[in-house]
């Protein structure tokens, strides 16, 4: 029997440190290019918004800055994979974006400026039946101005409203709601708090008028701490209809969708189509959210409103687009310029 031939431990191979890369010139331009205007955009918002904040500027081109801010760089990020494209298409897709930021603003802007009113007048249960001079115009915004008591620091002020038109051959509409002076603690730091005043006390309205007739105010009731009169406003609607809404809605959400099919944008964060579809309820809900003069607090609530069901609605419009496609035209490898 041949003896065991001693096992034999193999040594292994001495540890050796690898060398630290070094971010690449390229690299780093990448980087700049990708957050470099976003960041100076992000600066500017923050500055215009503590500005409007102090009242160092008016609040209304304030609040009108910072929203055209926000869509630019909520398109800012999808618009980044535009080099995948031909030049041609380069062309579209710059159409498209111009038009994108008119049909998200449009809105804001007739919000914060809304239109030049053509007649105002004060109601109360005693001067009723009041007639309006609507006989030029099918539909109409009206702007219900209340007079609440002023209240003491900690407490509240509070009434309800309903309001009711007709003509001769339009039916009664009928308007309801409630105006509110709230007085609450906010704290500043960890000992110090100070009271803020929140009120609400108009409200704008539309009203339809088909029949294009002087409307009457036929009945007024007032309930609460307010004086017994409202102030009401004519100003000329702006807004589209809500079927043609949906209709501009679909069709930038139709735009999306070819932009994110033709650059692979669908496969990153940076989905063109939940981008479109959280900015448009986002814009679209902001002139029905708070008061008739608005503040940078109704624009975060828009916001929130848009990023909470605008969000999902493009995560599901991109999510069965991109199954019933065959695949992005373009390498989806490429690094975004």
């Amino acid at each position: 029997m041949p003896p065991a031939r001693p096992a034999r431990r193999r040594v292994g191979a001495p540890f050796r440190r690898k060398p630290l890369r070094r971010g690449s010139p390229a690299s780093l331009k990448d980087a700049l290019r990708t957050f470099l205007a976003p960041l100076i955009g992000a600066l500017v918002f923050l500055l215009l918004y503590i500005l409007g904040l102090l009242d160092v500027i008016a609040t209304r081109p304030a609040l009108a800055a910072c929203a055209f801010l926000l869509f630019c760089m909520v398109l800012f990020f999808p618009m980044r994979y535009a080099h995948r494209l031909a030049p041609r298409q380069r062309a579209l897709a710059a159409v498209y974006g111009a038009l994108w930021l008119i049909a998200m603003f449009y809105p804001v802007h007739r919000r914060i400026y809304p239109a030049e009113r053509w007649f105002t007048v004060d109601a109360t249960p005693e001067n009723l039946p009041i007639t309006l001079p609507t006989s030029e115009v099918r539909r109409f915004d009206m702007l219900i101005d209340g007079h609440l008591f002023a209240a003491d620091p900690g407490g509240a002020r509070a009434a309800r409203y309903s309001i009711t038109l007709d003509g001769d051959q339009t039916s009664p509409q009928t308007f309801q709601g409630e105006f509110k002076h709230t007085w609450q603690r906010q704290r500043q730091s960890r000992s110090q708090s100070v009271e803020v005043l929140r009120e609400r006390q108009a409200t704008t309205v539309v009203v339809e008028n088909p029949k294009r007739e002087d409307l009457r105010v036929s009945a007024l009731r007032i309930d609460g701490q307010a004086e017994r009169r409202l102030t009401l406003s004519l100003h000329p609607h702006r807004l589209p209809s809500w079927w043609l809404t949906l209709l501009i809605g679909a069709a930038l959400l139709a735009g999306a969708v070819w932009f994110d099919r033709a650059t692979g944008a669908a496969d990153t964060a940076a989905s063109l189509v939940i981008a479109t579809a959280a900015s448009f309820v986002g814009a679209y809900t902001f002139p029905s959210i708070g008061s008739p003069q608005p503040t940078f607090r109704e624009l975060a609530g828009a916001a929130v409103v848009g990023a909470l069901l605008g969000g999902p609605i493009g995560g599901v419009v991109a999510w069965s687009t991109r199954s019933r496609s065959s695949g992005p035209r373009v390498a989806l490898g490429a690094r975004a310029r």
